[in-house]
């Protein structure tokens, strides 16, 4: 039987805050709670299993109201201002005040007047070595003049034994210059006035012919005359020109002329761009003892413009023209590129890439301080190159240590070599490599060291390859190259310097059996070193070719062997 109760709960209490109201309903949720659990456990100990309904029902009464709060704001009146009593008057008195006079004791610093140093004008040097070989050379020059510069130099050196034959293979060079050069505050003018005397023998004769040494003498005498103008002021437009004379004479009756102008000018456009522009103009007349070839000019014009296109990436872009009469070639007007990129590839390292070109001015005297044995008539042409493309790298490896490497490609049209002459064989003249001419191939690695004044050095070593033509072999030049010299100074008392130069790979032509001989390759070692008593005053003593090896320069002209010097310097 199913019995229903109803239990009534009224929460009547009244709740004056929510907290309390809320806090009465968990109570009242609790008893009523136990409540039902108390009668479930009383209903089972009678045994009966079914559980009676409830219901709850909760009565909220009461709701707990606020009436709204009345605020009157009343604004304070502005309190009236009262009058001062009595009035307050101003009365502007003139005051004046005069203060004593302050004589300041003050002493400023002086610093120690800096005792100038010492410009030496005058410097000779004297000495004597093996071979009878005497040393003379002196400068004089103005001293402390703004404005300009006023100088002369002189110098003897010569051996009067060489290394066949004694005197026949004497040989030496002497000269004498006077330049000037004056400066004002818009231009720059200079001039130059020499005389040099280089005397030699042809000593490549035959081993065991009686030969005299006057017989075989040779001598170039060559005057030289040149000017130079150009602005001292930094401004966008900067501008160089200059002209030279000279003249050269030998002994056996070669006479050569020549006259040149030359013009160097750069105008800078903007920070980021720059225009060039270079021309030169030659005119050579020579007469020798069985021609006299007609004048051969040279023109050479070459524009540019530079410019950085994007960050720190330099361009050079131009053209170079020449034009030349040389009748070995059919061709007067050559055109060439001239390109030149700069390129960061980090703070420390560039790539330089080159392609250009322009013909090379070739005279009896750049042909003379080549190979001084020429025989007379010797041909002369200008060489073409026709293109030169280069890439290198420049890298600084600190402060104190460079490094350069780089490979080039070259087409020499007319390129020249020195072959014996085969009327006698102590004589050299010169074939050009016509047609395609020669294809020449150069790698470089150099190395350089410099700390302040104390230690330097330097070495280079540079290989080369050619491919001729019209001739057999790329005579009498060398396929490597290695040189290097070292200096210092050692308590600034004693200056060591050391020189080394190799080379090899040379061919050369025996006019004789008309063979090809492979020449003997050059070591030369030489050290030098210093002593300084002062500033003004030392003595040397140098040793050149310390290892003796009699190495060819050219077929049949071997050098001195082991060679001592000593002297002095004085600097007044």
């Amino acid at each position: 039987m199913r019995r229903r109760k109803e239990i009534v709960i009224q929460v009547t209490r009244q709740m004056q805050r929510s907290r309390s109201h809320k806090i009465s309903l968990v109570i009242a949720v609790a008893m009523l709670s136990a409540f039902c659990s108390f009668a479930q456990e009383k209903k089972d100990w009678e045994g009966d299993g079914e559980i009676e309904d409830v219901e709850i029902e909760i009565i909220k009464e009461r709701q707990i109201t606020l009436p709204a709060a009345n605020r009157n704001f009343e604004k304070i009146p502005p309190r009236s201002s009262e009058p001062i009593k009595p009035p307050i008057t101003y009365d502007f008195q003139a005051f004046n005040f005069r203060a004593p006079q302050i004589n300041a004791q003050i002493r400023p610093l002086k610093l120690k007047k800096e005792e100038q140093s010492n410009v030496y004008g005058g410097y000779l040097r004297v000495g004597y070595g093996n071979y009878v070989s005497p040393l003379l050379e002196g400068y004089i020059n103005s001293t402390r003049d703004k404005d300009k510069l006023i100088g002369a130099h002189a110098y003897h050196n010569s051996s009067d034994k060489g290394p066949v034959d004694g005197r026949n293979s004497g040989s030496g060079t002497s000269g004498i210059s006077l330049f000037a050069k004056s400066f004002s505050d818009a231009i720059a003018l200079s001039g130059n006035a020499g005389f040099e005397n280089r005397t030699t023998h042809f000593y490549g004769y035959p081993e065991g012919q009686e030969v005299k040494a006057a017989d075989i003498k040779q001598s170039f005498n060559l005057i030289k005359l040149s000017g130079e103008l150009s602005n001292t002021k930094n401004t966008d437009f900067s501008y160089k020109l200059g002209a030279g004379f000279s003249y050269l004479a030998d002994k056996y009756d070669a006479r050569e002329t020549e006259v040149g102008f030359n013009f160097k000018s750069a105008y800078e456009l903007g920070e980021d761009s720059k225009i060039h522009l270079k021309a030169d103009y030659y005119v050579i007349s020579r007469k020798d003892a069985l021609v006299e070839a007609k004048p051969r000019s040279l023109f050479i014009v070459a524009p540019s413009y530079e410019v950085i296109p994007i960050d720190q990436f330099k361009v050079s872009v131009g053209i170079i023209a020449a034009f030349e009469n040389d009748t070995i070639d059919s061709k007067n007007l050559h055109l060439y590129p001239d390109i030149r990129a700069t390129y960061p590839l980090s703070p420390s390292v560039d790539v330089v890439g080159t392609l250009n070109g322009g013909i090379e001015k070739v005279s009896l005297l750049s042909l003379s301080y080549e190979n001084l044995w020429l025989a007379p008539n010797v041909p002369v042409f200008h060489t073409n190159k026709a293109l030169d493309f280069g890439v290198g790298l420049n890298a600084k490896l600190g402060n104190k240590v460079s490094a350069h490497t780089g490979l080039s490609f070259a087409s020499l049209k007319n390129m020249y070599y020195f072959v014996n002459s085969t009327a006698d064989q102590a004589k050299f003249t010169t074939v050009y490599d016509g047609g395609a001419g020669t294809k020449r191939t150069n790698f470089y690695v150099a190395l350089s060291y410099a700390q302040s004044q104390t230690a330097k050095f330097l070495l280079r070593g540079d290989y080369f390859g050619y491919s001729t033509s019209s001739i057999a072999e790329a005579w009498h030049r060398p396929t490597y190259k290695l040189m290097a010299n070292a200096s210092y100074n050692l308590y600034e008392k004693i200056l060591f310097q050391a020189d080394l130069i190799t080379q090899g790979g040379m061919r050369a032509l025996n006019p004789v059996t008309d063979n090809t001989v492979k020449l003997k390759a050059a070591f030369d070692l030489n050290f030098k070193a210093e002593y300084l008593f002062s500033e003004s005053f030392s003595v040397f003593l140098q040793f050149n070719n310390i290892t003796s090896n009699k190495y060819p320069v050219f077929l049949h002209y071997p050098v001195r062997g082991f060679q001592l010097m000593g002297g002095i310097t004085w600097s007044f």
